[in-house]
């Protein structure tokens, strides 16, 4: 990595500054991005899907009608050669559209609608496969990929497509208003149903041996699917789903599973949307609205690194609740909830919302539903990282957290630069009081744990070189003064009896000293210049360890090392956030992505999966640390507004903050 690339153009004013701990304001910029709306198309009736064919935008119109439109150029409509005759009442008509994978190169999309028959009555749902000829022109690319989906007065046509991350078409449907339908596995009405492209079913379909219509079920028990939406990262597949006069829904599709909608006799809507009597074993909805319902419809997860802080959430159309509804998900792979959701501010005073979609641009696209003069709407993120040249710190505090087993300490600098730990036996649950290490320093402690009981500490003295002192079984064992002259330092090990330490000096540089179980090495360049402190996780599965810093541009870089030197080089990961602290990361458990945690510009702690926001926490006045568990779920300490410790536990389905007491300095 050239320097030039990774400090900001005010970098080089500033490399012959001493960083100065504490210096000037953080950031003010918010860690929720800044929002452009822009109507991209006007003056339409019922606008229903979109999607993107190599950059060309395609939307279609309840009606029957299909458009296209490239950049600034205004809208045509596409000719599409044996379009079928659309049965355009209520909730029916031309509704799903997605493109493939792969259209980039196929040019292909798929439309699902409802078609009447020669004398004019509801005929069926069916999902038919195009390619584009041209910018206004499309050829049909086959058979229908599904047929028979039922239809009636166009009641509660469902229809939404979306492909997986199997690359398989998933079909959210609806009831047709029909009691029987949805537990019926002879029925395709209210499923979730899953076909390749070309409409043949795949063999591992959890139904497919019963052979019919059965063969197409992915789940059942659903009453009008109108969102589908795949969780980037992930094989997750959620749906936004309407309820009666209670309990609009979102749910995690798990293969072969019945969500409870069974409105018998008749079409009783005062039957639960998840009836746990009738079907104790039904999934129940992740996220449900109680009464009065919204009218939850289209639905899509942000992705984009711009979404800053709402990177990661499910954005969920509402039709009666006029709005979008952003809701966060819990950091673990599974099961996967939502624990928080907001209005999306931007989206108010559109009306009623259809549709939603990341573009390829990054922005999220809706279509609304009011009946005239509807719109297509571009919300267009634009977050950017505050920049600070090198010469300040932007966290001279921090928290340091370490396990070995199920044991957690927490140390900090306290009070008179004394350090003070304070432990828990019980992973987490309860919290001795806290104690003096008879250790000093003179700025923020980092601790690893190299072998099984040991904690090893470092620490600053007066004259800015690093101490490293080991403790065993919780009593002080020795120390070794390191030497050279850091601002901030950090510790970490892959476990095996060996520690490196990182350690960034008064310019920005980054170096390194490792021990390999005799001698230590000396301090080592590690390339790059930085305006935090540099954290460490460790990867012993693959032996290397992850070094991420703060650069001078705001962005977060990072390099792998292995315990010979670099691995690589250094690599901006665009997450998006506006940070101004160093980001902490947890040791990497096999089969789960690492966890990282760092503070946003507006204080709060922001926690990610990999590259998805999952959590966060309230306001750190320090820089934290994270220390996540075989289960996916995690511990996280920093600093609160009141200068104690505070801990958050984030597990499977909820968080818990409390205080931790102490002072940190």
């Amino acid at each position: 990595m050239s320097r030039s690339r990774f400090l900001s153009p005010l970098t080089a004013l500033g490399l012959g500054l001493a960083l100065v701990l504490g210096a000037g304001p953080a950031p003010t910029a918010s860690a929720a991005p800044t929002i452009s709306v822009t109507t991209v198309v006007g003056g339409l009736s019922h606008p229903w899907d979109l999607t993107w064919v190599d950059g060309l935008l395609l939307y279609d119109l309840r009606g029957g009608q299909v458009w296209s439109k490239r950049d600034g150029a205004a809208p045509r409509r596409v000719s599409i050669s044996g379009f079928p005759s659309i049965f355009a009442q209520g909730e029916g008509g031309l509704l799903g559209m997605v493109a493939d994978p792969a259209s980039s190169t196929n040019r292909r999309f798929y439309t699902c609608q409802s078609v009447r028959s020669s004398s004019g009555d509801p005929l069926d749902v069916r999902v038919l496969r195009w390619r584009l000829t041209s910018d206004t022109t499309a050829v049909s690319d086959g058979a229908p990929v599904v047929t028979g989906i039922p239809l009636s007065s166009g009641r509660h046509s469902g229809c939404r497509l979306r492909f997986g991350a199997d690359r398989y078409l998933y079909v959210g449907t609806g009831d047709a208003a029909v009691g029987t339908n949805p537990q019926n596995l002879a029925s395709l009405g209210g499923k979730v149903l899953r076909v390749r492209w070309d409409g043949v079913v795949p063999a591992d379909n959890p139904f497919y041996g019963r052979d019919g219509n059965a063969r197409y079920v992915h789940t059942y028990g659903h009453r009008n699917l109108q969102g589908l939406a795949l969780r980037p990262g992930t094989t997750e597949l959620w749906t936004a789903e309407h309820g009666t006069d209670r309990d609009d829904e979102v749910n995690l599709v798990a293969k072969g599973a019945n969500y409870g909608w069974d409105p018998v006799p008749g079409y009783d809507e005062s039957t639960p949307m998840t009836d746990l009597t009738k079907f104790p074993s039904a999934r129940t909805a992740m996220w449900s609205s109680g009464y009065p319902t919204v009218a939850t419809s289209g639905a899509a997860f942000l992705s984009d690194p711009r979404w800053g802080a709402w990177r990661g959430m499910l954005a969920v159309a509402e039709l009666k609740g006029q709005g979008v509804r952003l809701m966060r998900m819990n950091p673990t792979p599974s099961p996967s909830r939502v624990v928080a959701s907001t209005a999306l501010p931007q989206a108010e005073g559109l009306g009623r919302i259809r549709t939603l979609a990341q573009g390829p641009d990054g922005a999220l696209w809706l279509t609304t539903s009011n009946g005239s003069n509807d719109r297509i709407v571009r919300i267009a993120p634009t977050s950017t990282a505050p920049s600070l040249a090198v010469g300040h710190l932007v966290s001279p505090a921090g928290v340091t957290l370490v396990r070995t087993g199920t044991t957690l300490s927490v140390f900090i600098r306290s009070t008179g630069d004394v350090v003070r730990v304070r432990r828990s036996a019980d992973d987490g649950a309860t919290w001795a009081p806290w104690a003096s290490t008879s250790l000093t320093s003179t700025n923020a402690p980092s601790v690893a744990s190299s072998v099984a009981g040991r904690e090893n500490v470092v620490t600053r003295t007066a004259t800015g070189s690093v101490v490293h002192t080991y403790f065993q079984g919780g009593i002080r064992r020795g120390s070794t003064d390191l030497g050279g002259r850091f601002v901030a330092q950090h510790a970490a090990s892959l476990g095996d009896g060996t520690l490196d330490v990182f350690a960034v000096a008064p310019n920005g540089a980054g170096f390194r000293q490792h021990w390999g179980g005799g001698r230590w090495s000396g301090w080592v360049s590690t390339g790059g210049h930085f305006t935090s402190g540099l954290s460490v996780s460790a990867d012993p599965a693959r032996g290397m360890l992850v070094v991420s810093g703060r650069g001078g541009d705001g962005l977060t870089w990072e390099r792998e090392f292995t315990p010979t030197g670099p691995a690589g080089r250094w690599t901006a990961r665009t997450d998006g956030l506006s940070s101004w602290s160093e980001r902490a990361l947890a040791d990497a458990w096999p089969g789960l992505s690492r966890l990282s945690v760092g503070v946003a510009s507006d204080r709060r702690a922001v926690v990610q999966r990999g590259t998805l926001v999952v959590a966060m926490a309230p306001q750190w006045t320090s820089a934290g640390d994270i220390s996540s568990r075989p289960d996916g779920s995690f511990l996280m300490v920093g600093r609160g507004g009141d200068g104690a410790v505070w801990v958050t536990d984030g597990g499977p389905s909820s968080f818990q903050t409390r205080s931790l007491g102490g002072v940190v300095r």
